[in-house]
């Protein structure tokens, strides 16, 4: 009796989640030919969807159509400009590059003639040391590996001081006959400077998240909020202390119970140095609940009320053509596999595109929405198993009163 019970119930359970449960409309500008739009997802289609999107289908009279998710990337455009020293000190160790007009700089690339070394810089823009103790080295002959580029925050620049550190600067080709340390001049013929502009600044949909709960024991506090699904580039933290440096580690999941770590971070400001800056937390992740767990040690626990969401925008991408109505059908509970559409390997940053725009969230009667086919046709194989064991049951039970009564 206790497998009959379970059947109907699994019959219940499937025709209760084979079918999505909302749907959007999308609206489209007047097209007179096959044309790529782009829609926008918003917060309603990431409260409903699966992590991968994978529930998402979109639909037009004429059935299923192919569509492709992507996120929106920033563009960069790369300016370098080659230079030659204008002076050099050799006992300073020290080489200076001056430019005719000032130079926004991210990035310098070390032209070294040397190979097997290691040492350390520092960099000076407009007399303001920039970079110190930046490690550059050669490892050819022990492993291969090769770095002779320093890496910055974007800095307008007109005059550029390099030095190194005579001290500080190993010749693995001396190491290896036997000398364990030794200082070297190095040879730098010339230096690459280089920018990666914005061509088009992408600017994050942001904002404030307010505090879900929050619980501190054993010298830890751990801080959860509810993102509601959405995808996140990064996480603004700032506590109302004023002094503070703390190690944390950053944790998500879906249903505030079960915790996977993303990675770690670190917050810290200081009044006394003027250090105020707002505390970032960059990883790219997605789901309904994120966590910080603090390390206090002895202090007393941060106050943290709220964060500042920064969210990663998603586009979908679909052909679209005249006189057609496209829908976004959702929210399906069972797991589905990602489909995979031509489109994938024909759209690239080049593809001109018109811009769509989707409707508010509709809830589906899912007996609307269900393909005109009987129940009983539907489920035919798995009726026939229910009604054949209870045949076999109503038979076996006269033929337990017939024995009965013979007894």
């Amino acid at each position: 009796m206790k497998i009959l019970v379970f059947l109907f119930l699994l019959l219940g359970y499937l025709g209760a989640t084979e079918y999505p449960l909302y749907k959007k409309e999308i609206t489209l500008p007047p097209i007179t030919q096959p044309t790529l739009v782009k829609v926008a997802l918003d917060a309603e289609l990431y409260a409903h969807t699966q992590v991968n999107y994978a529930d998402i289908r979109l639909r037009s009279g004429q059935g299923e159509e192919g569509y492709l998710i992507k996120k929106i990337e920033q563009k960069y455009h790369i300016h370098h400009k080659r230079l030659s020293a204008s002076s050099y000190l050799r006992r300073d160790s020290t080489f200076t590059y001056e430019l005719k007009e000032p130079f926004e700089i991210d990035k310098i690339e070390l032209h070294i003639e040397d190979r097997n070394f290691e040492s350390y810089f520092d960099v000076t823009i407009d007399d303001r040391l920039v970079v110190k103790n930046y490690k550059i080295y050669d490892y050819s002959r022990e492993t291969g590996n090769v770095d002779f580029s320093i890496e910055l925050k974007p800095t307008i620049a007109k005059k550029i001081q390099i030095h190194y550190h005579l001290d500080k600067t190993s010749s693995f080709y001396k190491k290896y006959k036997d000398i364990q340390k030794a200082t070297q001049y190095l040879t730098m013929k010339s230096i690459t400077i280089s920018n990666h502009s914005r061509e088009e600044a992408l600017r994050y949909p942001h904002y404030k998240v307010a505090l879900e709960s929050m619980e501190s024991k054993d010298k830890k506090s751990s801080y959860v909020f509810n993102i509601k699904n959405s995808p996140f580039v990064k996480l603004g933290v700032q506590p109302l202390e004023k002094n503070f440096n703390r190690q944390g580690r950053l944790f998500y999941s879906s249903d505030a119970s079960t915790w996977y770590r993303l990675g770690s971070f670190t917050l810290s400001s200081s009044s006394i140095n003027n250090d105020k800056h707002q505390n970032m937390i960059t990883f790219q992740h997605r789901s309904n609940f994120i966590k910080l767990e603090i390390d206090n040690l002895d202090n007393r626990p941060l106050t943290i009320n709220e964060i500042e969401f920064f969210e990663m925008p998603y586009s979908l991408y679909f052909i679209a053509n005249p006189d057609e109505k496209y829908s976004l059908y959702f929210g399906q509970e069972q797991q589905m596999r990602m489909p995979n559409y031509d489109l994938r390997s024909l759209i690239t940053d080049k593809t001109p595109f018109v811009e769509g725009k989707i409707g508010v969230i509709e809830p589906l009667d899912i007996t609307i929405e269900k393909p005109k086919i009987s129940f009983f046709e539907a489920y035919r194989e798995l009726i026939f198993i229910v009604v054949l064991l209870l045949a076999l049951g109503v038979m076996g039970y006269i033929a337990f009163g017939l024995l009965k009564e013979k007894s």
